[in-house]
């Protein structure tokens, strides 16, 4: 895979006005991203309520390296009028289509949008509807969380790569979205980097809610070691059979040092499992066995942990 990083010296853009679709923790990390390079930002917010816990809030609060500063960026509902030019989803994967139908009305027509989100699918739907779009995809390992609402704590400088997706628009956009962030790397091919992410994820996120623990405990245990080599031999045997290249070893080694990187680390899956909240399964192993059963290849391993975590979130029950 090829990445290309443009030196901050040989930029000069004009600041674009950002409006992003996601309130959560990576949604107000790049929101503070973007306004210290000098882009103009806006928040579009889920429901009536939210925007007025955020306008009492007077913004929001970074943290990082015990250095705390605040932003204020404008806010906003998706039903307002105001053009948008550049859009950036982070909102969770399940959300995204519904986020993007609410403000599809005010894109402009040579809109920019940029999804950073876990899971694939939306990306794919979207650039296949909307051919008229020039539309982008990344895939992240920056972190944030929320020590209370409004305030975030930067819990690591991770990378980021973006690549187009579209055959529409060329690298400019990149190229002016270089200076918010020195990890930020262009892929010539984005399919191939998140196909890399939805893999891991398969491997680690289902099995950490199905056993209710951290990402590191999933190396404890013989049954959990085995489950989830299972797991990696089917993804494996599928993206090998589809010509797509994931890493130079075995799945199974690097979901392992993966695993152990992020021990401490709860997944965002069973965290949503264990709060009985809407989870990304139907974007990443659910998507995964989807185009398994279009190439005619099995996996029950994969099958198996997508209908338990299915039935996790009707019942709650571990």
């Amino acid at each position: 895979m090829m990445v290309r990083h443009i030196p901050h010296s040989v930029q000069d853009f004009e600041p674009m006005h950002w409006h992003i679709l996601g309130a959560g923790a990576i949604g107000l990390l790049w929101a503070a991203k973007l306004e210290k390079a000098g882009h103009q930002v806006t928040l579009i917010l889920h429901t009536p309520e939210k925007l007025t816990q955020y306008t009492e809030a007077g913004g929001f609060a970074l943290t990082d390296n015990n250095h705390t500063e605040r932003f204020t960026p404008s806010a906003q509902l998706a039903d307002q009028s105001d053009p948008i030019s550049h859009l950036l989803i982070t909102t969770k994967s399940f959300a995204v289509t519904d986020a993007f139908a609410s403000i599809q009305h005010r894109l402009s027509n040579n809109a920019r949008v940029l999804l950073l989100h876990n899971g694939m699918g939306p990306q794919q739907q979207l650039t296949e509807d909307n051919p008229q779009l020039e539309i982008w995809a990344g895939s992240t390992t920056d972190g944030a969380y929320f020590e209370r609402p409004w305030h975030l704590i930067r819990a690591g400088i991770g990378a980021t790569q973006v690549g187009r997706l579209s055959d529409r628009g060329n690298d400019q956009l990149f190229e002016a979205l270089s200076s918010t962030d020195d990890q930020l790397t262009l892929a010539e091919d984005i399919q191939s980097v998140l196909w890399r992410k939805l893999a891991i994820n398969c491997a680690i996120n289902p099995l950490t809610a199905l056993y209710n623990c951290r990402n590191g405990e999933l190396l404890k245990y013989t049954d959990r070691r085995a489950a989830m080599a299972q797991l990696c031999k089917e993804v494996d045997d599928v993206t090998h059979a589809l010509g797509i290249t994931l890493f130079e070893r075995k799945l199974m080694e690097q979901a392992w040092d993966v695993a152990e990187l992020t021990g401490d680390n709860y997944s965002s899956m069973q965290q949503d499992v264990s709060h009985q909240r809407p989870n990304e399964i139907e974007t990443i192993t659910g998507y995964f066995c989807a185009i398994a059963d279009q190439a005619h290849i099995a996996t029950p391993a994969n099958h198996l942990v997508l209908e338990a975590i299915r039935g996790l979130s009707t019942t709650g029950d571990h």
